[in-house]
């Protein structure tokens, strides 16, 4: 008998939940659609009440068809059909990302006369990054950008000052996207001691990617990339003590895998 009544409770439960998601809809010859509930349904027309409590009457020679229809289904594929695009204009983009480089120890094998880390350890680090342009026509934008990156293990930090030239494929709520950054990345300085001076120095940055662009209603949007990214530097150091006038010159180029989520406005 209990399970009997548990049956019978949930089937009750599951009628009443569709019932609750239903709605009724009203599709008009002239091309219109009114969905709420229906007050009155006669042969010479129908009266219905929508969502906002607004009553609209409509003769049946006005009414191409009245259909009853889930309106849980109908909100997502009002969610998957509805975003906003902009096709034009000024647009913001801000992004974090997360980096990555492998094997330092080979990438650099005279990191011993510097001040960085020298193990092999794999290198990891934080981007923020924001760019402000203007998208052309749909499928291009062209934008300047500035951010920092930190690479930890190396303990050093970058700002790129770079252009961008990005563009989206498809006119849908989700398109793939690809970007291309160009420009000078300054390095930052550490600051000197009583054993060590320094003088950096930055030099190219390069980053290519691609990834998804996701729509929304609103006006943001949302990104997700894979990138390749590349800082050159350039460092000279010194004793500060026993300075005899020699000075060491490193070169270096990291090249460092960046995943990125970012917010379009």
């Amino acid at each position: 008998m209990n399970r009997f009544l548990t049956l019978i409770i949930m089937l009750s439960s599951t009628c009443a939940f569709a019932q609750s998601n239903s709605e009724d809809v009203v599709y008009l010859k002239s091309g219109s659609v009114l969905r709420g509930k229906m007050l009155e349904q006669k042969a010479e027309g129908v009266k219905i009440e929508l969502l906002g409590g607004s009553i609209f009457v409509f003769q049946q020679s006005e009414i191409d068809s009245i259909k009853k229809e889930n309106s849980l289904k109908n909100k997502l594929k009002a969610i998957r059909t509805n975003y906003f695009r902009r096709e034009r204009g000024f647009r913001n983009m801000t992004e974090f990302g997360i980096i990555y480089g492998v094997d330092l120890k080979k990438e650099t094998p005279d990191n011993y006369y510097y001040y960085y880390n020298n193990t092999s350890e794999d290198d990891f680090g934080l981007s923020l990054h924001t760019v402000n342009g203007y998208q052309v026509w749909p499928y291009l934008y062209v934008g300047a950008g500035v951010g920092i990156d930190r690479l930890i293990s190396y303990k050093q930090t970058f700002s790129p000052f770079y252009l961008r030239v990005a563009s989206e494929f498809l006119k849908k709520k989700v398109t793939p996207y690809v970007f291309c950054d160009v420009g000078y990345s300054v390095m930052w300085k550490k600051k000197n001691d009583e054993y060590y001076s320094y003088q950096n120095k930055g030099g190219l940055y390069v980053s290519c990617g691609g990834g998804v662009r996701i729509y929304t209603q609103s006006r943001a949007s949302v990104v997700l990339s894979v990138a390749y990214k590349r800082n050159n530097s350039e460092t000279k150091w010194w004793y500060t003590q026993y300075n005899d006038g020699t000075t060491y010159d490193i070169k270096r180029t990291y090249q460092r895998l960046v995943v990125n989520v970012g917010v379009t406005f």
